[in-house]
């Protein structure tokens, strides 16, 4: 099974682990960064940098807390099916369990939190954190460091282009879930190695 092939797992959240917000998948359309274009032409330019600020738990504002009570009252998110149920195999196996997202890292906690997340996840990193946003790897490599894994032993799993060219940039394997942000003609153009009709199937993928 694929989930036996490798000891440590990075998640994507939006639209991977959780449902993805209108706000967020509207966002994503007008960042640069996300088209397939810019991320081709900048695949042999990123610099991987060392930075050492992980997001673990952070203080959280008065000011984004109530912010975020008021952007959840219009809209509460979920896990996606099978996401819990999947976490939960990786824990009993013994396996290694990060996020990496380019999410607001406040945003990112409290929503972890809330979906009972933080329990299976070993790290969490957000992008904002370190100011390194996808397709850039620094990301994927500061996890790897931190638990010290091989790049065959790892595996990043997202729902974008953007999320394949990480993974490949940062010269670990990659598998994209089909029922997140970006279609499936485009998620199956840009090569990822595997591809899963959602996070539940990935459980049983070979």
């Amino acid at each position: 099974m694929l989930i036996d092939r490798y000891n440590l797992f990075i998640f994507d959240w939006d639209g991977t682990l959780a449902t993805s917000a209108p706000l967020v998948k509207i966002a994503r359309l007008f960042k640069r960064r996300y088209s397939i274009s810019h991320m081709v032409n900048r695949s042999a330019t990123y610099k991987i940098d060392t930075v050492s600020e992980f997001v673990r738990q952070e203080d959280i504002s008065r000011f984004y807390a109530f912010a975020y009570g008021v952007y959840s009252f219009f809209y509460k998110p979920k896990l996606k099916p099978g996401a819990m149920e999947l976490l939960r195999e990786l824990k009993k196996k013994g396996k290694k369990v990060a996020i990496f997202s380019d999410a607001n890292r406040y945003r990112l906690l409290i929503e972890v939190k809330k979906l009972g997340v933080l329990d299976y996840a070993d790290l969490m990193l957000s992008a904002d954190s370190i100011k390194r946003y996808k397709p850039n790897p620094t990301g994927i490599k500061m996890i790897l460091d931190n638990f010290r894994c091989s790049k065959s032993k790892c595996l990043y799993i997202g729902d974008m282009a953007a999320d394949i060219f990480t993974a490949r940039f940062a010269g670990v394997s990659s598998c994209v879930v089909g029922d997140g942000v970006d279609p499936h003609e485009v998620l199956r153009s840009v090569k990822p190695t595997y591809f899963s009709e959602s996070i539940g199937a990935l459980r049983s993928l070979k």
